[in-house]
């Protein structure tokens, strides 16, 4: 739970702090994750496994870190996550059934806060590559793992790097560094 409500603060404060609002037509499983990539939520099936997972993570933005932490269950045909913050108040909410993701947030989250951003920080950091570079729609950007960390990249600059931890899979941590937008976000991931 602690990774999500990180995600969720750190996005939040993106939004009051740089990172561009959404564009209109941008879909409800689309996130902005560097200046004009935008990355479409892969299905639940591409993680290429059934998991259930425990999740905490710290996001760090402009100096301020957030933390929350979450409950996630990937089949072969959904996606359930819940995300709670350190109060215990339920952050979100996506369920994924039937290639039709529902996402209910909470009225306290400030409306520059998109769920979306959330999955997309979760399939960068846990998603395999070739996944990854598919959901990305632009062509000149690519996702390479080697030596314990991923590199999305456009013309030879990182735009996003995630170092992993010791372990497999998904047990084990992942430090997601957004360089185009400015924010970390910090993973403890464990399989339940």
């Amino acid at each position: 739970m602690k990774h999500l409500a990180a995600i969720v603060l750190a996005l939040v404060l993106m939004g009051c702090a740089g990172v561009p609002k959404p564009p209109p037509g941008l879909g409800d499983n689309q996130a902005i994750i560097a200046p004009k990539v935008i990355l479409t939520i892969p299905p639940p099936s591409a993680a290429g496994r059934s998991v259930d997972l425990a999740q905490s993570i710290v996001a760090t933005f402009h100096g301020q870190s957030y933390a929350l932490d979450m409950q996630i269950a990937i089949g072969t045909d959904r996606l359930d996550l819940v995300a709670m913050d350190g109060f215990g108040r339920r952050a979100l909410t996506v369920s994924w059934k039937d290639n039709v993701p529902r996402f209910e947030k909470a009225d306290w989250l400030p409306p520059v806060f998109r769920p979306a951003d959330i999955l997309a920080a979760f399939v960068i950091a846990y998603w395999p590559d070739k996944i990854v570079a598919a959901a990305i729609n632009d062509p000149s950007v690519q996702v390479a793992t080697k030596d314990g960390v991923r590199r999305i990249s456009r013309g030879g600059h990182d735009l996003i790097t995630v170092s992993y931890g010791p372990g497999q899979e998904w047990n084990r941590t992942a430090v997601l560094k957004n360089l185009a937008f400015g924010y970390e976000i910090a993973i403890q991931s464990a399989e339940n």
